[in-house]
């Protein structure tokens, strides 16, 4: 519409304001609401993150120094306020270590078991499984610990599962399923030590022709 004096465009700007003048208003408060909202989760997220880091840095200077009561302590404390965070999955793994080291397994089973349901990566998840499952062997609880283990899992885990399955199968008793574990575990190529690993063979060997 085109207005043929400013007076025209005057009240036609206030008639336009009067009818959409509180939608405008609103809308902006809206926007500044969001945008503030936002810098401040960011700034909250940005926060939580940095303490995290900071926990996690004072545990690894207590693995350091074996502090095992502090290292557990902060593993705790990440537990509680960073559930999903590596840090804390990260924590209770060191935790765990040094709770077998000081012949505690039950605690190392109980953070291994949490790392294994809270870590947020797969992987992380299951070197935790794994551990968690050696600590029940080493409780006398083979048949819960092969039964952590699982059956599928990324191929570069191979080495990793399939040694702890047939230390678990030497343990029970079952030599010929065990023999199947470790030669899985060989043939992988990635194993934390070949050289021990083949002794195990060895001794199976050994086992089976006596038996």
């Amino acid at each position: 519409m085109e207005y043929e004096t400013e007076e025209q465009q005057v009240e036609a700007l206030k008639a336009w304001w009067a009818e959409n003048g509180r939608a405008v208003i609103a809308g902006v408060v809206l926007g500044v609401a969001v945008i503030g909202g936002w810098t401040f989760w960011q700034d909250r997220q940005e926060r939580r993150a940095l303490a995290a880091s900071d926990a996690y840095g004072e545990a690894l200077i207590a693995v350091d120094a074996d502090d095992g009561a502090r290292v557990a302590e902060l593993a705790d404390l990440l537990a509680e306020e960073h559930e999903g965070s590596l840090y804390a999955a990260f924590a209770n793994l060191a935790a765990a270590r040094l709770a077998i080291a000081g012949g505690d397994l039950e605690s190392a089973a109980e953070r291994l078991a949490w790392a294994a349901e809270h870590a947020p990566q797969e992987d992380v998840q299951l070197v935790a499984t794994v551990r968690l499952a050696r600590v029940e062997g080493a409780l006398g609880r083979v048949d819960d610990g092969l039964a952590r283990l699982p059956e599928s899992y990324a191929e570069t885990f191979t080495g990793l599962v399939e040694e702890a399955r047939g230390d678990l199968l030497v343990q029970s008793g079952d030599l010929e399923a065990a023999r199947t574990a470790y030669e899985s575990a060989q043939a992988s190529g990635d194993v934390a030590d070949a050289a021990a690993l083949g002794m195990k063979l060895d001794d199976l060997a050994v086992a089976e022709s006596t038996s």
